[in-house]
């Protein structure tokens, strides 16, 4: 038998589902990202919003291969990973680096850990630097003060409210006695909360096609969030990337919203684009960048002569008599005109108006093929 539930009731059972929401959306959930360098550099980390590259040896080959890098005793957790040679002298090309990148959530960083083991010839000077700071200043220095054993290492943290979509922890090691000055890395570990707080919008696709020398992209977002604005960002090789231009984000809506941008002038080849996501408190992520191939534009399709007049535009466009053209002014204004083909393969457009001084647009069409040509009209 169904039961009508009484109005103060039924209010009082969605108030108590807003509230866990509520509480849900603010908890803090610890995480753990570890490199435990027992027979493996790779990293492990205990939460899916982040995924841990493996440890990088900066400043040249590890010379120590004599019978592995890998070796217990000392107090090891398991092994450690043995490394030579360090220098006499600070270096900041010598280092071993832990790099994670974030997802989805932001997040606090509260300690970094490690321990390390030196030989009696080995390395007793210790830097640690992030790239909170570019590794500009040492978060911690320190000497090791005994040889052949494990020491443990906690540095207490503030780093709060992230949302970087990478963190990195270099160790520097120095005050080598010789080259064949040893020491031992284990058990590093990055260790904070996770704030179930989302990132300004939850982007469902980006894609990105050429379309007549230019990029056009695309992206949609499901809901929206305190988000500002989106900054477009385009790089050559994956590693730079420079902003070409931003659009405004909704703010707030729990419905999908499409965005689009043009990139006018790409360069021909191969172009990587990635958003940049800011919310209102300036906080921002990256998505993850799409590659977009701009091929040159094909030189059979040129105007000519250019600058034309302002009775007629020509093209020479081989075999191009099923192609569609259109003439359009600078601000996308249709210009009604007649077409004439000859022999040689002359395309020529002839207004129905002598044209004004100014910026044209000629898109030329032809088997999924869409070029835009800029003309000049003096």
């Amino acid at each position: 038998m169904k039961r009508n539930i009484p109005f103060f009731e039924s209010s009082i059972v969605a108030l108590a589902a807003v509230l866990l929401f509520v509480l849900h959306a603010n908890a803090q959930e610890p995480f753990h990202v570890k490199w435990t360098m027992d027979y493996t550099q790779a990293g492990a980390s205990d939460h899916a919003n982040f995924t841990p590259s493996s440890a990088l040896l900066a400043g040249g080959p590890n010379t120590f291969t004599l019978p592995t890098v890998y070796s217990g005793g000392g107090g090891a957790v398991v092994v450690g990973y043995i490394i030579r040679p360090w220098p006499a002298s600070f270096s900041t090309s010598r280092y071993m680096e832990f790099t994670f990148t974030a997802n989805s959530f932001k997040y606090n960083i509260t300690s970094i850990g490690f321990r390390l083991r030196r030989s009696n010839n080995g390395p007793n000077s210790i830097k640690v630097r992030t790239s909170m700071d570019g590794f500009a200043t040492d978060l911690n220095a320190f000497v090791i003060s005994n040889n052949g054993t494990f020491n443990t290492y906690n540095i207490p943290v503030s780093y709060n409210n992230l949302s970087n979509n990478t963190f990195t922890v270099r160790i520097y090691a120095y005050n080598s006695v010789d080259i064949y000055g040893t020491l031992w890395f284990d058990e590093i570990s990055v260790n904070g909360d996770v704030l179930a707080i989302i990132l300004p919008v939850d982007v469902t696709y980006f894609k990105g096609h050429s379309e007549g020398g230019q990029t056009a992209l695309e992206w949609e977002t499901s809901w929206e969030k305190h988000s500002s604005e989106f900054v477009i960002e385009r790089s050559g090789d994956m590693k730079d990337f420079a902003a070409i231009g931003t659009i405004a984000a909704s703010g707030e809506t729990t419905e999908r919203t499409s965005y689009a941008f043009y990139d006018n002038h790409p360069p021909a080849g191969i172009c990587y684009y990635r958003l940049k996501l800011v919310d209102q408190d300036g906080c921002f992520t990256t998505c993850k960048p799409i590659a977009v191939l701009n091929p040159e534009l094909s030189a059979e399709i040129r105007i000519a002569p250019n600058p034309p007049t302002s009775q007629i535009i020509s093209l020479t466009a081989p075999n191009s008599r099923d192609a569609v053209l259109t003439l359009h002014t600078s601000w996308g204004m249709p210009v009604p005109f007649r077409r004439e083909d000859d022999a040689r393969g002359y395309i020529h457009i002839i207004p129905i108006r002598a044209l004004h001084s100014g910026i044209y647009f000629v898109t030329y069409q032809k088997n999924g093929r869409k070029e835009h040509l800029k003309v000049l009209v003096p």
